[in-house]
């Protein structure tokens, strides 16, 4: 499997096809693709999802993915990576909410697969910000790198409201108020002072007692499990597209220390977090089944 590498944090593209030529290929690189006109299917991980004018995808990096097209197609890739967001001044907007809510989605898109904007208003300010930032990539002056920051910041808390919106209307999902628990625990991942069970039974109402009961009967598995294996979900995005070391990472996530962290990436999956992070395996280790 050919993988994409993007060593720019930023770059734009339009292109019309009648044909898809390239190989299913996967990227380091996270990539929006606004479909401006025609039909066909996606190919995500070797599912098909069928995409229209209007179509707004959200590929996280190394998801395989092509495209069969139906009729004539105008496709606008915008790729970037995470250093795209990095601060690069102190008077600079701060990120961090941002990239945690980025995690967020990186935990759940993969459980509302296809065109996430469904609300026309929002794909209407979807679609203005994408031209936004084509408008100024074009131009190119000393204003148009942050305009770009900013602007894919707001695209993609409207991916993230749409990721939570299909979350909680999934059919046959759990219970409402069980899904809210989950969608509040991942916005929370980096504040273990609001994820205990006492914090999280006074949240929903009910007695510290019981809650951890709840949990694992909707959950299947013990309240800490569920949290440790959606931390390990944001260190595999950290390991694979940072520049953060194992140690960085692992104090960001809460661990207690390095230590603590390498034995249960290792536990979680086979592999230690450094080998992970060198031999760029989160596919490979889908694939070949690794333990969850």
């Amino acid at each position: 499997m050919h993988i994409q590498q993007s060593h720019a944090p930023f770059a734009i593209a339009v292109e019309e096809m009648t044909q898809w030529v390239a190989r299913p290929h996967q990227h380091n690189f996270f990539e929006l693709v606004f479909i401006e006109a025609g039909t066909g299917q996606q190919c995500i991980n070797y599912q098909h999802i069928a995409y229209k004018a209007g179509n707004v995808f959200l590929l996280p990096p190394l998801d395989c993915h092509s495209f069969q097209i139906s009729t004539p197609t105008r496709f606008v890739f915008v790729r970037f990576t995470h250093q795209v967001f990095a601060r690069n001044s102190p008077a600079e907007a701060d990120f961090q909410a941002w990239f945690q809510q980025l995690s967020y989605i990186l935990i759940n898109y993969n459980q509302v697969p296809g065109d996430l904007i469904a609300d026309p208003q929002d794909k209407h300010h979807l679609v203005q910000c994408l031209h936004l930032i084509r408008a100024e990539h074009t131009k190119g002056d000393t204003f148009s790198a942050s305009l770009i920051q900013s602007t894919l910041v707001t695209v993609l808390n409207l991916l993230a409201r749409h990721v939570e919106a299909a979350l909680l209307a999934a059919p046959g999902s759990a219970p409402r108020r069980f899904v809210e628990v989950l969608n509040y625990i991942q916005h929370h991942l980096f504040q273990p002072e609001h994820l205990s069970i006492a914090a999280l039974a006074a949240r929903t109402g009910m007695a510290s007692s019981y809650f951890g009961e709840y949990f694992r009967q909707h959950a299947g598995e013990s309240l800490q499990a569920y949290i440790t294996k959606s931390r390990l979900k944001v260190a595999e995005s950290r390991l694979l597209h940072s520049d953060h070391s194992v140690k960085e990472i692992a104090f960001e996530l809460g661990f207690t220390d390095t230590s603590h962290f390498a034995r249960t990436f290792k536990k979680h999956y086979g592999y230690t977090a450094q080998q992970f992070k060198q031999r760029g395996q989160f596919c490979q280790l889908k694939s070949a089944g690794a333990p969850a």
